[in-house]
């Protein structure tokens, strides 16, 4: 899905749940750092990490540096400075002093329950109403507690 970045370029946010788009690097075990770092930070408001939810947008590898994008579920999000600091630190300690590492949220970005892994889509999917299981739940409970 295509959206525009902060300089106004049309971005594809459309990834595999879970995997990095623009990681590219010679070092498939500094990747999987990486990712294992990020996958420490959660959204502190849906204790879901950031890697699963979907809201690493990007992550450009360079010598001794590091660049992550990041999204909010929502533009306006005001955690989102924290969620990037958190990331920034979790990514620094998970590679040491050899490495900088930067972190910004792009706001333009919109979030949608597609770029979560599956199994985060399956926990926050809206669960059928059935009324007369509630019924005999209810009534179970009820008789137990006589």
């Amino acid at each position: 899905m295509p959206y525009p970045n902060d300089a106004g370029a049309m971005v594809d946010a459309q990834r595999m749940p879970g995997s990095l788009v623009g990681m590219h690097s010679a070092r498939p075990e500094l990747e999987a750092e990486i990712l294992a770092a990020l996958r420490e930070v959660d959204d502190p408001e849906l204790g879901v990490n950031i890697v699963d939810l979907g809201l690493v947008v990007s992550c450009e590898i360079a010598p001794g540096e590091v660049s992550i994008t990041l999204m909010m579920t929502t533009p306006t999000c005001p955690l989102g400075g924290v969620i990037a600091e958190t990331a920034a630190a979790a990514v620094g300690k998970r590679l040491g002093l050899d490495y900088t590492v930067h972190v910004r949220v792009e706001r333009g970005a919109r979030w949608t329950p597609d770029l979560a892994s599956p199994e985060v889509r399956s926990h926050f999917a809206p669960k059928p109403f059935r009324p007369l299981a509630a019924a005999r739940a209810w009534l179970s409970r009820l008789a137990g507690a006589s």
